[in-house]
């Protein structure tokens, strides 16, 4: 979780990237270089161009004959793989929300192991990895990978990517060809909670601020004007106000102090269809006498 936020005190910042497109609610950034069989680095297996396409984009594929018996000399069950290094213009992730890509799966077999193929994120090295399992992966389907960027450490410096599979969780013989494809970078174009819940459900009279534990999605700039908030108590709106925010996971603070005992919902965006938020929590009388 990032810091926690009074109300708003924060100032626009920078909007769109270059060589964004948008498409329906996201702005895209496409990565169709990674898609390039030159720039990737096979190891027990092989690396080409594929003729197929990810929704218009190139794709790349990686064929790999499970061998348990002809790997590297001391770990003959090994691990096929290949690696990328990233270039200068596609290694700061940090204003995005997503990085996603199209994936497709044959296999000799019709039943793929538990553990397919993991993904590598490297920011900037194998100390700083972030390892994922493609569990999403169906055989013979294409399927999007979607990477929450906040699931991501260090994503300022983003310097390699790698796929791998275990020998060891297939079959010696088993043949595998994945595709992968229109690589890109995405983040909502409207401002909006992905992530809404409030930490205590239960509060003192008299205690000064809500916990909320948001994420927030969106353009940077507009999230920075402020969160339209309101607190309710049945149909009554009793306070309303913007709370500052920025980018991404954090923690914001809701003022409180002045209300009484009673149930009462807090709603983010009140009346914005399709984005409208709301939590309950309730006040109590306090144990403690007023000073």
């Amino acid at each position: 979780m990032r810091r926690i936020l009074p109300l708003l005190t924060l100032a626009a910042s920078a909007s769109l990237w270059a060589g964004t497109v948008v498409e329906g609610p996201d702005e895209v950034l496409y990565l169709d270089g990674v898609a390039s069989p030159k720039r990737w680095g096979p190891s027990e297996a092989t690396v080409t161009a594929s003729k197929e396409l990810a929704d218009g984009h190139p794709t790349v594929r990686l064929h790999i004959p499970v061998d348990h018996h002809g790997g590297e000399a001391k770990y003959p069950i090994g691990w096929p793989r290949m690696y990328l290094d990233l270039q200068a213009g596609e290694k700061d992730w940090s204003a995005f929300e997503r990085f996603e890509f199209l994936a497709h799966t044959a296999m000799s077999r019709d039943a793929l192991p538990r553990k397919i193929i993991n993904l590598q994120i490297q920011c900037p090295d194998r100390q700083r990895n972030n390892n994922r399992n493609l569990e999403e992966i169906r055989l013979g389907e294409w399927v999007r990978i979607s990477v929450p960027i906040r699931e991501i450490r260090n994503v300022g410096d983003v310097a390699r990517l790698g796929f791998n599979i275990n020998d060891s969780d297939y079959r010696h013989g088993d043949v595998l060809d994945f595709r992968f494809g229109g690589f890109r970078l995405a983040r909502s174009r409207d401002v909006r909670f992905s992530l809404f819940r409030v930490a205590a459900k239960v509060v003192f009279q008299g205690t000064k601020t809500l916990a909320v534990s948001v994420d927030a999605v969106g353009p940077p700039e507009e999230i920075a004007k402020g969160i339209p908030c309101a607190v309710r108590a049945g149909e009554k709106t009793v306070q309303e106000f913007r709370l500052a925010a920025e980018h991404g996971a954090q923690t914001l603070c809701v003022p409180i102090e002045k209300l009484a005992p009673g149930r009462y919902v807090l709603v983010a965006f009140p009346g914005e269809e399709g984005k409208e938020a709301s939590e309950p929590f309730r006040v109590v009388e306090s144990p403690w006498p007023a000073e």
